[in-house]
């Protein structure tokens, strides 16, 4: 049976002041840290790390409220590298599966998160998921570590606006196959992770959004920063 869960998520509100003295709207953002982790921090301010693994030469500057963990292998799952405001709500897998198959939703304030699968012969779907994270009117897709599945068309009911899926060829599927579940979403943003020692560039859909480590995208915008 579906539930869901509702958590008090901390929220900081940033509002950029004019000249003129009228507040201006803050655009929320993604950086793509590397592998498999982003962060996005909202217009509020709430700050959601996905997938945490340790890059180096990153330095983390934003304390997280959410942690999203797809699976629990060892380069998905690092919630100690990254520091935490009190209260900080962390879903793993373990959290977003129940033992019938089923997902729950969580829904955090002005965020909400919608667990899907995620599976290959690397990746049992009853110990990984792949997260639909909606917030400030945007839909984000995090494919976590799968291979194309059919139920990835079912995702085009959520008008996904970035989706990110791993093409490394060895852990998951390749940046062809990727391509093809990009075509199955029907995302209005396409961007490549865990490319590993995979050609990022071989992943060309229509809508391409590439970003390297460290990139950081307004999300309203796609500017890279």
């Amino acid at each position: 049976m579906k539930k869901t869960f509702a958590f008090l998520a901390a929220a900081l509100l940033l509002c950029a002041v004019s000249a003129a003295g009228a507040e201006e709207a803050t655009l929320p953002t993604l950086t793509y840290i590397g592998r498999a982790h982003l962060m996005i921090i909202t217009a509020e301010g709430t700050v959601i790390y996905v997938d945490p693994y340790k890059i180096s030469g990153y330095t983390y500057e934003h304390n997280a409220d959410i942690i999203l963990v797809s699976h629990e292998h060892s380069d998905h799952n690092q919630i100690d590298i990254v520091p935490q405001n009190d209260g900080c709500v962390i879903i793993r897998a373990a959290d977003s599966i129940n033992k019938d198959g089923s997902y729950n939703t969580f829904e955090l304030g002005e965020i909400t998160v919608i667990p899907v699968p995620a599976e290959n012969k690397n990746h049992n779907i009853r110990k990984t998921n792949g997260f639909i994270i909606r917030f400030d009117g945007i839909t984000l897709y995090h494919a976590a570590d799968t291979d194309k599945l059919d139920s990835m068309a079912d995702l085009q009911q959520y008008n996904v606006d970035f989706a990110f899926y791993p093409i490394d060829g060895k852990y998951n599927m390749d940046a062809a196959e990727a391509m093809e579940c990009a075509e199955l979403v029907g995302a209005k943003h396409n961007t490549p992770i865990h490319w590993i020692d995979a050609d990022p560039a071989a992943f060309a859909p229509d809508n391409l959004l590439f970003m390297n480590y460290g990139d950081t995208v307004a999300l309203e915008t796609a500017d890279a920063e």
